[in-house]
């Protein structure tokens, strides 16, 4: 594998790109490398999941969806290392949208569930219910039980707070 690619973030962060595609930042927090994504990835679903259209005729195969899965936990994972709460909310806003697309229910409703459950009042530096209403619109008509279960539970907790 050769460097590809070597960049410093505007905060400070290294991040290098393989020639596998394959990209990698330090995280200062633990003291490793963490890998961020593929960029053969980022090209087709990024601007998916940033439109909210489904841009593909046809559903992605297993292996391809739980993969791009595992790189959005991951990435959101390695913004909250880094207390970047934007981009950890950029993250988790295209992890919805990408569950809501695929009208993944399951998955979908774990990851609403974690936010208004969340005992912490800032979630990617955002007032948690604020988050959950900001991806609550993601989900939308896509996927309306779950956008109607998350509603009502949304709605109790701010009349509860």
């Amino acid at each position: 594998k050769d460097i590809a690619s070597l960049t410093i973030t505007s905060e400070g962060d290294v991040r290098v790109g393989l020639s596998d595609s394959t990209q990698y930042q330090y995280s200062r927090d633990l003291g490793c490398w963490a890998v961020i994504g593929h960029t053969h990835l980022d090209g087709s679903w990024g601007r998916e999941l940033n439109d909210g259209k489904s841009s593909t005729k046809q559903p992605p195969s297993k292996r391809t969806y739980l993969h791009t899965v595992q790189q959005l936990h991951q990435r959101i994972r390695v913004a909250e290392l880094g207390g970047r709460g934007s981009e950890g909310k950029q993250w988790l806003t295209s992890l919805v949208r990408y569950l809501s697309l695929n009208k993944d229910e399951e998955r979908l409703r774990e990851v609403l569930q974690g936010v208004i459950s969340s005992p912490k009042s800032m979630i990617h530096g955002e007032e948690r219910l604020e988050l959950m209403g900001s991806l609550l619109k993601v989900v939308g008509s896509t996927c309306q039980r779950v956008y109607s279960e998350f509603k009502q539970q949304l709605d109790w907790a701010g009349s509860r707070e």
